[in-house]
């Protein structure tokens, strides 16, 4: 609960202590509150807590509020749960119209204005009587979406962050009270950008109602009017040991001049003055190893005469730089060639030399946000070799790699089985072919993980029910704990196959499973210790040895997928 959300709840819950209860009929905290938090970052547009406070704010037209008419606007009598209705005149001429939220309010100025906030009810709904709205028009012009495992309306910040611009906040019913409440805040810059658009300003109307349980009604002595400031100005009574009410408008105006709205939405002003980092890069044009900018003008293409780098001169990383990427599958997409932020940047392309460096070109750094250049800078170092053999093929020479890659071809391979409906296996999740990658570095802990996306890709495809059932249906006599692996061979076994010929097929897929049972699972330190050492002695590496995995796989999938089908065509009936 933000520090906002704290203090609207500690004003709107009377003290119980005498002399606390009339301070607090003074109201100075409530007061004090709307002060700040017309300054504050995060503004509050509505909020109805328990019986004691309300607030609801518009946007009214700025050129009506220049000499604001506080008569009116005191008038007013609305509330978020006002919207868009139909009016229909009966009698002659019979007409039919659509109202406006705001059309009933008692006041001019405000009926003028634009209401953002609606609270809305549905009896027909089991799980949401109620809910709340954003006016369209503002959540789409900051293409604002509602998260409800947040409910907030976000959008992706330019890191590819989730940014709640909006948040709806539900406060829980204490014990002794009938009304629990809620709040809605806005960010305040955007909702600074969006008065700036509009040429509109915020008219927040107020009432905090206080009273001691039991309070029967309000005398007839007057009410004391306070005009603070021109844009603050409210009715106040109060009668000791038994209750309070004030009552106003607070106009607030956009603090961001239009100037600075207009440059922060101009990209290409943005893009020229973007930083641009250095990095230790290979000019291959000039033959020499040294630090180059990534901006633009100080690279050249091919097709200008000068004694600048390529633009394609190659910056080379430590492989740990694709760690943060390989851990967040959400936020961004890793794939075999290029790296994509959500709605915030792309690499377009990347590869691993025979060194296991990844290398990249300075024409497509310099497209990364200047924060993520610095990161890919802090894993820059020296060649300890050249570009990858794929990557001279496809960027330099122009042609297709065809060349064997275990792990495309797994992925391919899922991808079939998926698309062909069998019944067999089922890719549980488009993400898990997005999770898993070659472990790249010297990490354990990485090439466990891959060793765990594995599993999950291939061996918990496996339908143990189908297979049960077939391996029945094929005479096999079957062991109840027997699971996915053990089935797969023996519905093997019952469509013909020999023992080698199955245990063959199988073996790769129970090194993963058993790989990851005792590297992820519950094997002992030192048992995990050895199969490390006897991994990297027999491979050399954890990538050469995941590769070698993923190959054996990937060829025991396709022949396991064909066995099943082949014999499946033997002895389906004949048709007649």
């Amino acid at each position: 609960m933000s520090n906002i959300v704290s203090i609207l709840s500690k004003i709107s819950t009377p003290p119980d202590e005498p002399s606390a209860f009339n301070e607090w009929l003074k109201q100075a905290d409530a007061i004090e509150f709307l002060k700040q938090n017309a300054e504050q970052d995060e503004f509050v547009m509505f909020a109805s807590i328990r019986a004691y406070t309300f607030m609801h704010a518009v946007l009214v037209p700025a050129s009506s509020l220049v000499s604001p008419n506080i008569k009116d606007l005191m008038n007013w009598d609305c509330n978020p749960s006002s919207s868009w209705g139909i009016e229909i005149r009966f009698s002659e001429p019979r007409e039919i119209w659509i109202t406006s939220p705001l059309e009933g309010c008692r006041s001019k100025t405000i009926a003028g204005g634009e209401q953002l906030v609606f609270t809305r009810g549905f009896e027909g709904s089991r799980d949401r009587k109620s809910y709340c709205e954003i006016l369209q028009k503002f959540t789409h012009a900051f293409e604002l979406h509602l998260l409800e495992e947040r409910n907030a309306y976000c959008r992706l910040d330019m890191r590819g962050d989730i940014e709640e611009v909006v948040r709806i906040i539900s406060i829980p019913r204490v014990k002794g009270d009938e009304f629990g409440g809620e709040v809605v805040t806005f960010k305040r810059d955007v909702l600074d950008e969006y008065l700036a658009f509009t040429k509109s300003s915020i008219v927040r109307t107020f009432d905090f109602t206080r009273y001691r349980s039991g309070f029967f009604g309000w005398n007839n002595q007057g009410d004391i009017e306070h005009f603070e400031e021109p844009d603050f100005f409210y009715r106040f009574h109060i009668e000791p040991d038994n209750g309070s009410y004030t009552r106003g408008c607070q106009i607030v105006r956009s603090k961001m001049p239009i100037e600075a709205i207009i440059n922060k939405h101009d990209f290409s002003a943005q893009k020229k003055e973007q930083q641009h980092a250095t990095f230790l890069a290979y000019d291959w044009k000039n033959r020499v190893l040294k630090e180059i900018s990534c901006a633009p003008g100080h690279t050249a293409n091919y097709f200008t005469n000068s004694d600048l780098p390529f633009e394609i001169t190659p910056a080379f990383f430590r492989p740990e730089v694709l760690s943060k990427y390989k851990a967040d599958s959400e936020k961004y997409h890793l794939k075999e060639r290029s790296i994509s932020c959500r709605g915030a940047w792309h690499l377009e392309t990347y590869d691993i030399n025979e060194e296991g460096q990844v290398h990249t070109y300075l024409v497509y750094l310099r497209n990364l946000p200047y924060e993520e250049q610095l990161y890919w800078k802090s894993y820059n170092e020296a060649p300890k070799g050249p570009i990858s053999k794929r990557a001279i093929k496809t960027d330099f020479e122009g042609s297709w790699d065809f060349d064997y890659d275990p792990l495309v071809s797994l992925k391919q391979t899922a991808r079939e089985l998926n698309h062909d409906g069998v019944p067999w296996w089922t890719l549980r999740s488009e993400e898990l072919l997005d999770q898993l990658h070659y472990p790249v570095t010297t990490s354990a802990d990485e090439w466990s993980n891959e060793l765990l996306h594995l599993d999950q890709l291939i061996v918990e495809g496996f339908e143990v029910k189908w297979l049960k059932n077939k391996a029945q249906s094929l005479g096999r006599v079957l062991d109840p704990k027997y699971g996915s692996l053990l089935l797969v061979y023996e519905c093997l076994l019952g469509y013909g196959l020999d023992v080698s010929e199955a245990q063959k097929l199988i073996a790769p897929l129970r090194d993963v499973h058993d790989l990851r049972s005792k590297t992820k699972g519950h094997a002992s330190g030192q048992e995990a210790t050895r199969i490390r050492s006897d991994v990297r002695r027999k491979h050399g590496s954890y990538k050469k040895h995941f590769r070698y995995l993923v190959a054996e796989c990937d060829g025991s999938l396709r022949r396991i997928a064909d066995a099943f089908k082949q014999i499946d065509k033997q002895i389906e009936p004949q048709q007649p």
